[in-house]
Order: structure tokens, then C-alpha cells, then sequence
């Protein structure tokens, strides 16, 4: 698929099967705005029609992740209006958690307020120690509103999603760590390659089986127990007649590795 080579606050490239997001927007720390998700609607909306592609990194460049939302010109904004772009951001938001392709959120520096909710959004979050993430908004009468609060709580639990909610903190990547906020912390070095090596195994799998089991996961979270058993018969009877199972299980046969059409 081809792509524009020019976006509002972020680059993109696609390397070995995945494509890698960087948010560069030196004067404002990267931070989010309409313009912005205007063109991450349009980039995800792409790479949901791309089979190419097969998995996604989003990271920041200089210190900062995504430090927040560009609060510039929201003072002047009507309440309907106001209520009106969330709506359009949750729906951004709600297209990156519900790319049917795995996400790694590559923190590099401030993930704050929406760049800590976007972060939430990503199906796996590794952190440089240099990281530090939190929702700030209670500090200015607000509170997280990009999809945060609803994100957290499946996420991290209530009491964890309470805790950084409710005191406006920034945290260590270690602290971030210690309540499974994200699953590594590396040094800002070995950020990239980190997750990159991560990405690259993932990809190396079979395309239709790595789909379905982020299908599987996202459900198992929002439905009952019986209701996921159901759930995994019909996704691995319906894995087990694909071309890349019975490779896969040829492979094994043969003492080989695989090769996987995506199919």
C-alpha cells in the first residue's frame, strides 16, 4: 500500500512487516492535537485495509512519548464542541485499541495524560528508565478523557487506576513496572531495539493465529468466562482449517521452519 510520506506531528515508516509511528513535535513535546488525530485516522484506517503489514510500534522522538493533549485553543472551545471531539477522539483511540494487529507503545520519555492513554491503547508497553507517565488533568479540574479511565481500570485494576487517576502523579518507569503499567523497562538505548526484537518474533508467527489470539485476549476481558471458553472453540476450530496450521504443524513434522502465507 502506499502512503503519504508527510503527517501532522508524526512520522511513519513500515520496515520488516510492521510499521513504526514516531510522534515528533519538538515545540509542544509531541503532545496531541485535532490536526494530529486527524491523520492518525486516516493512517489507521490504511493499515486496517494493508495485509502487508503486520504489527505496529509507536514511539516518541527527543524526551518526550506524547507529553498530553495541546491544550492551545481549548479555552475558546463551546461545551458542544468540546463534547463533540471527544467523541471523535475516543473513536481514534477505540481504532488503535481494536487494530486487529499487535501494538507496542516504545516510551521514550513523558507519557502523560492522553500520551499515557494512548500508551493504554497499544496491546503491549515497554518503557525506557527515562519514562514518566501519569494523568495530570485532576491538577487542572479535569481528568483523563481520552478512553484513560476506562482503559486503566481493565488494565491496571481499580485500585492501581484510582491511585494515578485521582493523584495527578508522574511516575518512574520502575513504579510503572511495579503495577504492570508496562511489562519492561530498558535503558533509552536499548528502547528500540527492545522493542523491535520483540515485534520482529511476533511477526515471524503465523500472521492468522497472532490476529486471532488478540481477538481472543481483547475478549476474554469483556466477557464472561463461560462465554471465552465458547469463544476459544470457535477460534481455534476455525484456526486449525487454515493453510498456515497445517504448515505450521508439517514444520514441526519435519524439523523445519515455518512458512506462513497469512492464510
Amino acid at each position: 500500500m502506499e502512503y503519504k510520506k508527510d503527517w501532522t506531528g508524526f512520522h511513519f515508516e513500515v520496515r520488516d512487516r510492521y510499521g513504526v509511528i514516531t510522534f515528533d513535535d519538538p515545540k509542544t513535546l509531541n503532545a496531541l492535537s485535532y490536526p494530529l488525530f486527524a491523520d492518525f485516522n486516516i493512517l489507521m484506517d490504511q493499515l486496517y485495509q494493508d495485509r502487508e503489514v503486520l504489527g505496529l510500534i509507536l514511539t516518541g522522538a527527543g524526551r518526550s512519548f506524547v507529553s498530553g493533549a495541546n491544550l492551545k485553543g481549548m479555552t475558546t472551545l463551546t461545551h458542544e464542541r468540546y463534547r463533540d471531539d471527544k467523541k471523535y477522539i475516543h473513536d481514534t483511540m477505540t481504532k488503535l485499541a481494536e487494530y486487529e494487529r499487535p501494538t507496542i507503545a516504545a516510551i521514550n520519555g513523558y507519557a502523560l495524560g492522553g500520551g499515557a492513554e494512548l500508551a493504554l491503547n497499544c496491546d503491549i508497553r515497554i518503557a525506557s528508565t527515562k519514562a514518566k507517565i501519569g494523568f495530570p488533568e485532576v491538577k487542572l479540574g479535569g481528568m483523563p478523557a481520552y478512553t484513560g479511565p476506562s482503559r486503566a481500570v481493565k488494565i491496571l485494576g481499580p485500585a492501581v487506576a484510582k491511585e494515578m487517576v485521582l493523584t495527578g502523579r508522574n511516575y518512574t518507569a520502575q513504579e510503572a513496572f511495579d503495577f504492570r503499567f508496562v511489562t519492561k523497562v530498558v535503558e533509552p538505548e536499548a528502547l528500540m531495539p527492545t522493542a523491535e526484537a520483540m515485534m520482529k518474533e511476533i511477526v515471524s508467527r503465523a500472521p492468522v493465529a497472532v490476529k486471532m489470539s488478540k481477538i481472543m485476549v481483547d475478549r476474554a476481558m469483556e466477557t464472561s468466562y463461560q462465554s471465552s471458553l465458547e469463544l476459544e472453540r470457535l477460534i481455534i476450530q476455525m484456526l486449525s482449517e487454515t493453510e498456515d496450521w497445517d504448515e505450521g504443524m508439517k514444520a514441526f513434522a519435519e524439523k523445519r521452519d515455518p512458512v506462513f502465507h497469512n492464510c
